[in-house]
């Protein structure tokens, strides 16, 4: 029997706000190393140019990331929405939206340091980055492909949910549209 309430897992805003802190004090961090060009007494890391550019990367990543907390903070929509659909992925800055059931062949878990992600396995990735018109989510989806054998990839980090959980969840409902349409999903 097919279940029509659609699960919402809400965005973590204490994840997310622990985020926002994380970057803003990253972007202090290079102003600091822009502004003081503190000596160091290491010939690499005293160099003008090192010290320009890596300061401006911090400086220009973090705020990038620091924008995203802060617009994902205000965003009163789920960060992944389970329907008869399939799933709505507005998890991250290169969220998706809809990846219909009748897409997706598996789940899984990866994990990188202490990060950890869940995995939307496709039966064609390349069809999803081709899709891709913002380079960034282009870029982005490439290297996850590369990575981890998919384009989509869902952090925990965003998440207020266990990552098992929600993937063992997903599989139900995977395997319930299955059963429901054996001729679109296979």
């Amino acid at each position: 029997m097919a279940i029509n309430t659609p699960v919402e897992i809400p965005l973590s805003k204490t994840k997310l706000t622990k985020g926002l802190l994380g970057s803003v004090a990253f972007v202090a961090i290079g102003l600091w190393i822009l502004i003081y060009q503190p000596y160091i007494g290491n010939p690499v890391f005293d160099n003008v140019v090192i010290k320009y550019g890596a300061s401006t990367a911090c400086i220009i990543f973090f705020a990038f990331l620091a924008f995203f907390f802060l617009k994902k903070l205000s965003d009163k929509k789920p960060g992944l929405t389970i329907n008869n659909e399939g799933v709505y992925d507005n998890s991250s800055a290169t969220a998706i939206g809809l990846i219909p059931w009748y897409d997706i062949t598996h789940f899984s878990i990866s994990s990188v340091m202490s990060q950890q992600f869940l995995v939307i396995g496709l039966k064609d990735p390349e069809q999803y980055i081709a899709a891709q018109t913002n380079l960034l989510k282009k870029k982005s989806f490439g290297l996850n492909y590369k990575n981890y054998g998919s384009p989509i990839v869902v952090s925990a980090n965003t998440l207020k949910h266990n990552l098992y959980e929600l993937k063992a969840a997903l599989e139900n409902k995977l395997t319930e549209q299955r059963a429901a349409n054996p001729e679109v999903i296979s």
